[in-house]
């Protein structure tokens, strides 16, 4: 039971916040609402405006602002970007064999942005362990300059772009590939956001202490195209090696906003990997996920989600089937609702489907 909830925390973690699903109201660049230029984490200026003006249900003014516009940008330095992330979780697991539900405190995080001239430098402070209590721990933490107003260089320890930045690292494309939670590598990346195109090119390495628990050298390029301002499809590749193996990555992914209410995302994820024991032959493996969204009145969503994942093609019980879906709800800027029904089955431990459901809270300084 230790082990299985310790999975838990981890695929349910969030280093980042963001809503790649924006899309559907035309904001195809991340760094529109976000420092990141890879999307998640510290919001800019104009991207609290977006939470209490397109996200949220209801909001009075400044309500957006840092600490609810208690604390009002004048009386902050000029240069200085302050913001933060509390995340917990109730999950439940329930199947004919067992029946077993933990609360989890998922992301604590203090996260700040100075910024002199083209370069800022970003770091994020706080986190749980796996009993509930908070440390202080620098996990992120990276300086962006800016060369020109399309381009710019990255360096620090962050998690390198590739495929949707989505927030729900439970999904295979994510925590099963190494980009859930503590997954954060010492990096250096480039960055190309123009009003047609975003690419992005980067070398990284993990740590020991990592969720990795290995050192993977990488190098990762990602390429998308925006269509009608609000449709966004790319392909991502990743390199890495260990002592132990390596391994290539492909990615396609689509962000969709059929209309300001209806939405898509999804991604298919091939990975083939070979160990470098003499003799090892290439294993490959899919991982795919797909969620469509319905906003019936503004804050408030119904989403499906299918998931399905097989880590090695050869071997048919590693295939990892999960579907179902919820209501999101942002009642007012800084809060956020997830209720998340599902019935998922994982053939290396059983042929039976079970219950699996999540009641996640969000909130955002």
């Amino acid at each position: 039971m230790r082990l299985l909830f310790s999975a838990l925390l981890l695929s349910f973690s969030a280093p980042a916040f963001a809503f790649p699903e924006m899309v559907r109201h035309h904001y195809v660049n991340c760094n529109a609402c976000h420092v990141n230029p890879s999307g998640g984490g510290l919001l800019t200026e104009y991207g609290r405006g977006m939470s209490g003006e397109v996200l949220s249900t209801w909001h009075y003014e400044n309500e957006s602002l840092f600490l609810h516009g208690a604390l009002k940008p004048e009386k902050l330095p000029s240069f200085l970007n302050v913001g933060g992330d509390v995340r917990a979780v109730q999950v439940h697991r329930e199947s004919r064999q067992v029946r077993e539900g933990r609360y989890i405190l998922m992301q604590t995080a203090l996260e700040g942005a100075a910024t002199v001239g083209p370069v800022s430098a970003v770091a994020s402070y706080f986190a749980p362990d796996r009993k509930n209590h908070v440390h202080g721990e620098l996990g992120r933490f990276y300086l962006l300059g800016n060369v020109t107003d399309a381009f710019q260089l990255k360096a620090g320890r962050f998690l390198p772009a590739f495929g949707i930045a989505d927030p729900h690292h439970i999904l295979s494309t994510r925590q099963s590939l190494g980009f859930g939670y503590g997954s954060n590598r010492d990096a250096a990346e480039a960055h190309y956001s123009g009003e047609q195109w975003h690419g992005a090119l980067g070398v990284s390495r993990s740590r020991l202490d990592s969720a990795l628990r290995q050192k993977e050298e990488s190098v990762s390029f990602q390429l998308e195209k925006f269509f009608s301002d609000s449709y966004r499809v790319g392909v991502s590749a990743w390199r890495g090696e260990t002592e132990q193996m390596r391994r290539w990555l492909w990615s396609l992914h689509g962000i969709l906003g059929f209309t300001e209410h209806s939405y898509l995302l999804s991604e298919t994820t091939w990975q083939n990997r070979q160990s470098k024991t003499p003799g090892s032959a290439w294993e490959m493996g899919i991982f795919h996920f797909s969620r469509v969204g319905y906003e019936f009145f503004q804050g408030f969503h119904l989403t499906a989600l299918g998931d399905i994942s097989e880590t090695n093609i050869s071997q048919p019980d590693s295939l990892t089937v999960m579907a179902g879906g919820g209501p999101i709800w942002y009642p007012r800027p800084h809060l956020e609702f997830e209720l998340v029904f599902t019935q998922r089955k994982i053939l290396r431990q059983s042929r039976e489907w079970e219950d699996y459901a999540y009641l996640m809270l969000h909130y955002y300084l």
